[in-house]
Parts: C-alpha cells; structure tokens; sequence
C-alpha cells in the first residue's frame, strides 16, 4: 500500500522513537490504529452508502442497457428512453398522417394528369376526325 521498504520502516521508527519517546510509543501506535480503523470503516460506510444509491437509481440497470446497446441489442436502449412506447406511438401516427397527406396529394395530381392526357387525346382525335374530311372532300368539277 504505502511500499516501505525494511530500513525506510526502521527510519520511520528510530525518529518515532527519538520525538515521542519509548514510553509514549505504544499509547500512540494504539491511536494511530484507531484513527486508521475508523477511517476505514467511515471509507466502507461511504462506499455501501453509495452503491446503495446507485442501486436505488437503476443505475446499473442502464448501465445494462447501455452495454447492450453497445454489443447491437437496441431494445434495452428503447426500452429504457421509452418505456411505454408513447413517443414511439406519437411518431408512428405522425408518419402515417403524413405519408395519408402525401398520398392523397399524389392521388390529386395523378388524376389531374389523367384529366389533361385525356383531354389532350380527346382533342386529338376530334382534330384527326376533322382532318380526314377534309381531305375526303373532292374538288368541284366543271361543267363544260
């Protein structure tokens, strides 16, 4: 944890030694001890504290969802945006007024062009109707 070598631990207690004093030593080993204990435990209360806080968020529930989402799985994704599917339903229908809206437009000019061609082929053949008799009409022929 702290990698002190033998002579660094040595070091450390021949000055612990020389400032506190042999008689004193042992009361302050016992302090430090507890203070490092009580660390620790506050440290492992904090840690439990936290997870348990995760837990309650569903934290790792996304974290889930987004792993799969991460290995292709996209329905965890969905699923966690969308639960209900309301925002799925709301574009479903959006879509399909809107593709109604298009299709009927299209449906409007397909028949407005139907209407011009046959019109357009109607006049046509009146024009090829007056066309040929006038061609059939013979030339007058003098009487001599």
């Amino acid at each position: 944890m702290l990698d002190i070598g033998g002579w660094e631990f040595l070091l450390v207690a021949f000055v612990l030694i020389m400032v506190v004093g042999p008689k004193e030593l042992p009361r302050m080993l016992r302090t430090f001890t507890g203070f490092t204990k009580q660390m620790r435990r506050m440290a492992r209360e904090f840690t439990d504290g936290m997870n348990k806080i995760a837990d309650d968020a569903e934290v790792a529930d996304l974290k889930k969802a987004m792993n799969k989402a991460k290995t292709g799985d996209l329905d965890e994704l969905a699923n966690a945006i969308d639960p209900g599917g309301d925002v799925g339903d709301s574009v479903r229908e959006l879509k399909d007024s809107l593709d109604k809206d298009a299709a009927k437009d299209d449906l409007q000019d397909i028949g407005k062009m139907a209407g011009e061609a046959g019109q357009d082929i109607a006049n046509d053949a009146k024009s090829e109707d007056a066309e040929p008799g006038s061609k059939a009409k013979k030339p007058a022929v003098k009487k001599s």
